[in-house]
């Protein structure tokens, strides 16, 4: 595969991989992880001091059972001290994968664009274009987010189904690539499971028009996946059965679920959630009063129900919120993690534009453009993501999965285009 790489592309990848490495150093040069996993590591070192897994809240001033975030970052850090490791040296390891699955994640944009038809020079302009977009290479890019080792991930198994689809039989090696890739990511940030649970089952889907053999082996790969992701999340499971009493993977969905679905809310994630003083939590206490006395496990619950019962009794502000959030998903802002909003970016609003741009001429047949059965797979992570934005909030972090699809889409439609023509041309 690395012999198919042009050699200009060397020096370009080279000098991008030293960029980010830089920007890496220079944005965070005490190599600090980022105030979710300091919150994890937290809940390590008390756990390491035999507390168990707990954590201060700050606003009830009380140690508290925790599994707010991801438990098995937890896991890792309790495992990486007991090696007697310091911390900041897996902060810098996790950079040194991030820069490996940054360069990983071009060259399968390159060879996703090249199974659509792209020249090779458009298809290596499309992986220089991702490498450089702000997200990648700032926004989450720049700082320490395990997003950076889950999105090329993405991209590589989406690559990989769409050769499967096209009819290329599944290698051991791929198969063992496809699996390590989503359950690694789906342990590093839990709502990858509702992006990869629909991402496979409209791959079965495809895959049913296919000969016996081809079904087969959808079918072996997706079960042998729903079999190592039961498996990976044993141990969470169980710890998390422990502290609450419920067979629960996070106590976090019924907190955002909430920040989704209030009176209150624009349709993003809201910096002031557990402000004391704030309209949000006044309007949480008065529907459930005995807040305070509740576990993290029953409160996740409390919200949860209160979100659903005001979905129930406002549907008409409901559909607005949903039409606010869609607005706010494409819009050309980015992830910052610690300001309500970012400046609108010229490069974000312009592949936005020609998403949309792709997507009516596409819809509305331009030139006999019309979407090809393989397109499903493509663009899945992106209305997965929007779906995950209507049910919860649009938070950036989350729309960074649909964003190579955002940029593919308007390249492929152009390969298509040109694809036309010259058919037009020769007949």
């Amino acid at each position: 595969m690395l012999r198919t790489i042009p050699r200009f592309v060397w020096p370009v990848a080279i000098l991008l991989l030293g960029l980010r490495l830089l920007l890496n150093l220079h944005l965070n040069p005490g190599l600090e992880m980022n105030y979710d996993e300091r919150r994890n590591a937290r809940i390590a070192d008390n756990y390491l001091a035999g507390r168990g897994y707990v954590s201060l809240d700050p606003e009830r001033k009380q140690v508290r059972p925790d599994s707010f975030h991801a438990s098995f970052p937890v896991f890792v850090y309790v495992g990486w001290s007991k090696m007697g490791l310091p911390r900041h040296y897996l902060t810098f390891l996790v950079y040194l994968a991030a820069a490996g699955c940054y360069l990983l994640g071009a060259l399968y944009v390159q060879r996703t664009l090249g199974h659509f038809g792209a020249s090779r020079a458009l298809s290596w302009l499309g992986a220089g274009l991702w490498a450089v977009s702000p997200g990648v290479i700032y926004y989450v890019g720049g700082f320490w987010w395990f997003e950076n080792l889950a999105l090329p991930l993405l991209i590589v198994v989406v690559y990989k189904l769409l050769r499967l689809q096209a009819g290329r039989r599944l290698r051991g090696l791929d198969a063992c690539i496809i699996i390590t890739a989503v359950v690694l990511s789906c342990l590093l940030r839990g709502y990858l499971l509702a992006v990869y649970g629909m991402l496979f089952v409209v791959f079965l889907g495809l895959m049913m028009r296919q000969r016996i053999a081809a079904r087969r082996m959808a079918w072996q790969l997706s079960l042998g996946l729903v079999l190592a992701l039961g498996l990976a999340h044993v141990p969470i499971l169980q710890k998390n059965h422990r502290q609450f009493g419920a067979w629960t993977l996070s106590n976090q969905a019924g907190f955002e679920l909430l920040q989704g679905h209030n009176s209150v809310t624009q349709g993003r994630f809201m910096f002031d959630w557990d402000d004391r003083t704030g309209p949000f939590d006044r309007f949480v206490r008065a529907y459930v009063p005995q807040l305070d006395s509740l576990n993290q496990y029953q409160e996740s619950q409390a919200r949860a129900r209160l979100a659903r019962q005001w979905v129930t009794e406002h549907p008409a502000e409901e559909l607005q919120l949903w039409w606010r959030k869609t607005l706010l998903f494409f819009s050309p802002e980015n992830f910052i993690a610690d300001a309500i909003r970012t400046p609108w970016s010229p490069f974000t609003a312009v592949v936005h534009l020609a998403f949309f741009v792709a997507l009516a001429f596409t819809i509305f047949r331009y030139q006999g453009l019309r979407f090809e059965r393989r397109d499903a797979l493509l663009l899945t992570p992106l209305v997965a993501v929007w779906l995950l934005s209507l049910v919860f909030f649009v938070g950036f972090r989350w729309r960074f999965f649909a964003e190579p699809a955002l940029l593919l889409f308007p390249l492929i439609t152009w390969v298509r285009l040109q694809q036309q023509r010259t058919a037009s041309a020769v007949s």
